[in-house]
């Protein structure tokens, strides 16, 4: 019996167009795959980039002729360790989706720049969720059609208007709201309390939650749009010595006050603060 992905694939041949495979470069059939292709057949999406070192470990892009080969066929019958997605285009050559995705690849003021995760099947499916159908072409450039795993199913999403475009400016798939961010930052701001200030928390736990506490320090982060790493660092710092220790910052905005004003406005406090007891 005849697969899912094994259906589109036979589908988008028969429509004239070729598949290709977006594959996370740390799989383990990432090798199977490219030793038998040519250079013609295959992309590593990190080379030629501000990140061409890390070009070994980075996503490949691959073109598929036959569905029954052996490493495809592995990796399509585990989709949910999200390995990347399928895509379409209308001929062999893969020049233009690679440059398409090699200028979407880095987000971020310059010197602070980060990985766009394009090749993950999460990434794909949230930015296509997010974005209205007119912004798909702009985000999917040349692909005629993906299809990608999603939430338990395997899901099809057709490109209206394929072509190659420029990268707006703001890109509208980097506002993508991400399910796990939130719990991805309670869990790194606890490890670097736990590394850096354990004995602070170990007060802490003795009469409050902890996790109790640190949701309500992130949502009043939030709140005041505290959200630079520095920013983050000093309410959650200042704010477990608070809980600790005494203290008599005076953490509420004044009115009209803007965010940075007044985060730089509680920081001079509080280096007044740190000077009269030192």
């Amino acid at each position: 019996m005849e697969s899912m992905p094994g259906r589109w694939m036979a589908l988008q041949h028969q429509a004239g167009r070729r598949v290709c495979l977006i594959l996370d470069g740390n799989h383990a059939t990432r090798e199977p795959l490219v030793v038998v292709r040519n250079l013609a057949q295959y992309c590593r999406l990190y080379g030629e980039t501000a990140v061409a070192e890390l070009t070994t470990v980075g996503p490949v892009i691959l073109l598929v002729d036959q569905p029954g080969e052996p490493a495809l066929v592995e990796l399509l019958q585990h989709p949910q360790t999200n390995w990347g997605w399928l895509g379409s285009l209308p001929d062999d050559d893969l020049e233009g989706v690679v440059r398409h995705w090699r200028e979407r690849l880095l987000v971020g003021p310059a010197g602070s720049q980060a990985l766009y995760r394009f090749h993950d099947n999460r990434t794909l499916a949230r930015a296509l969720a997010h974005l209205p159908i007119d912004h798909w072409p702009v985000f999917l450039g040349p692909l005629i059609n993906v299809y990608y795993w999603h939430e338990g199913r395997w899901c099809e999403g057709e490109n209206p208007a394929p072509g190659e475009y420029p990268v707006p400016v703001p890109a509208p798939w980097l506002s993508t709201p991400n399910p796990q961010a939130e719990a991805i930052l309670h869990a790194n701001v606890l490890r670097y309390l736990l590394i850096e200030h354990s004995e602070g928390l170990a007060a802490l736990v003795e009469f409050q939650d902890l996790s109790i506490w640190l949701t309500q320090v992130l949502e009043q982060a939030r709140a005041w749009q505290w959200l630079g790493p520095q920013q983050l660092e000093f309410l959650v710092v200042r704010r477990l010595e608070e809980a600790t220790r005494a203290s008599v910052i005076r953490w509420q905005p004044i009115e009209d006050e803007v965010p940075g004003d007044h985060f730089e406005r509680v920081q001079q406090q509080w280096r007044g603060l740190r000077e009269k007891y030192e």
